[in-house]
């Protein structure tokens, strides 16, 4: 395609996604099947010749996930985020293991009776069964966020909702990366240590969490030393670049958590809540005279670069689709599964609470997939394996998924309309 023609299509993209959130915002209408649908037909209007994208999922995934999640921690209050972790992270694992239990059992059936054993025959199934399982047990937080901020829910469901799809990514991540390893060597112990996979979990949890708090406390110092252009800008030199420098060092928190062995989506998400409850720091000495926090413009442009990301998300992932009924029929059945397992998680742990309990189903709804699994799926070319059609199944999963959790938000909405305030009388 020439270049001019892709200039014109991100042009055309962008629109349609402003006008497509401008309706959720006016009629609760959900944005996100209209930018799948669009996707979907900007690849019949390529001839479906799509397949040059897939390189692009790995770095779109990442960049999503750092902007969103950060995004999305600076409008999260930090005391809710502390009084609500103990809870996400029990629902979280709960949840996790019933959707890998659920999940891998429909594998290892529809290997033997629809996919002819493509993934191994007998127990030689079990193990890719179990990475399908596992890179379908998290939600997706660049889905979750956007979706649930826009809502007017309450505010612990939203922080409970936001902290389960960063925790999720990290369980996707590690079981994912232990099972392969598990094929790959499958005669060594060390490999399938209960002992291993819980450091490896901790320390992802542990390096991602220290370097976003740490993070983010040294910006806010250095964002105390910027000048404050409150006038008149005249000229580019009157331009104050702290935004830009702070989206860009959280792209590079992210990177270094990673490359240190954590999760950057943790990393990110802290470094987003420091800065956004940062006048909530001010007892730190450095702080004490002149505490900051991210400023209105700050999160107005994070706020955009977030729009921009995930609206080409949901378009890419419409354009990798590649329809197929059967694809199509399994992807329902299993996001149905996904609904069930949730649902089962959420009754076992929250039905109690008065919080979550009056609201199960709408939290069971809330059961996106999206980056981690789309990119999770792709580690097993790294490791010289294949498993045929799980790729287009998980894609399917996640745009079904997405689907049950747009219309899940709009049937909420309508059910619960915000407060009007009440005029006085005359």
């Amino acid at each position: 395609m020439e270049i001019e023609y892709v200039f014109f299509l991100i042009g055309v993209i962008t629109i349609i996604g402003y006008l497509a959130s401008n309706i959720f915002e006016r009629t609760r209408i959900p944005d996100i099947p209209i930018l799948i649908l669009l996707g979907i037909i900007a690849s019949s209007l390529l001839g479906g010749t799509t397949e040059g994208l897939q390189f692009i999922a790995p770095y779109l995934a990442s960049i999503a996930i750092a902007v969103i999640l950060f995004n999305g921690g600076m409008y999260l209050k930090i005391r809710q985020v502390i009084a609500e972790t103990p809870k996400g992270f029990l629902v979280t694992a709960t949840s996790v293991l019933l959707t890998i239990i659920v999940t891998s059992a429909f594998g290892l059936i529809i290997n033997n009776y629809i996919f002819d054993s493509a993934w191994g025959i007998g127990l030689d199934a079990l193990l890719p069964s179990l990475f399908f399982g596992a890179a379908l047990a998290g939600t997706s937080s660049a889905v979750i966020i956007p979706l649930v901020s826009r809502l007017k829910v309450d505010k612990k469901l939203e922080t409970f909702l936001t902290i389960e799809s960063a925790f999720t990514d990290v369980f996707v991540i590690v079981i994912g990366v232990t099972i392969l390893n598990v094929m790959v060597n499958p005669g060594s112990s060390d490999t399938i240590s209960i002992t291993t996979f819980l450091q490896g979990i901790a320390g992802k949890f542990s390096i991602g969490i220290v370097f976003g708090l740490l993070g983010g406390l040294i910006w806010l110092y250095i964002l105390q030393s910027f000048p404050k252009n409150t006038g008149k800008i005249s000229s580019q030199y009157d331009i104050v670049h702290d935004d830009v420098l702070t989206l860009t060092t959280c792209l590079m928190l992210y990177g270094i958590s990673e490359i240190s062995g954590g999760n950057g989506a943790l990393a990110a998400l802290c470094f987003g809540l420091v800065l956004g409850n940062g006048k909530d720091f001010g007892f730190i000495p450095s702080f004490q005279t002149t505490p900051v926090d991210a400023g209105s413009l700050m999160r107005k442009f994070q706020g955009q670069i977030s729009f921009l990301l995930t609206t080409f998300f949901f378009v890419y992932l419409g354009m990798i689709f590649k329809i197929g009924p059967m694809i199509l029929i399994l992807g329902i059945l299993v996001t149905v599964l996904l609904f069930g397992s949730r649902y089962l998680a959420l009754y076992t742990t929250v039905r109690n609470n008065r919080t979550y309990g009056a609201e199960i189903k709408f939290l069971s709804l809330m059961l996106p997939r999206g980056l981690a699994a789309a990119a999770v799926t792709q580690l097993p070319m790294n490791y010289d394996l294949n498993f045929p059609y799980m790729q287009d199944l998980v894609v399917s999963v996640i745009i079904f998924s997405v689907l049950v959790s747009a219309i899940g938000s709009f049937v909420h909405a309508r059910n619960n309309p915000p407060e009007q305030p009440i005029s006085p009388k005359s």
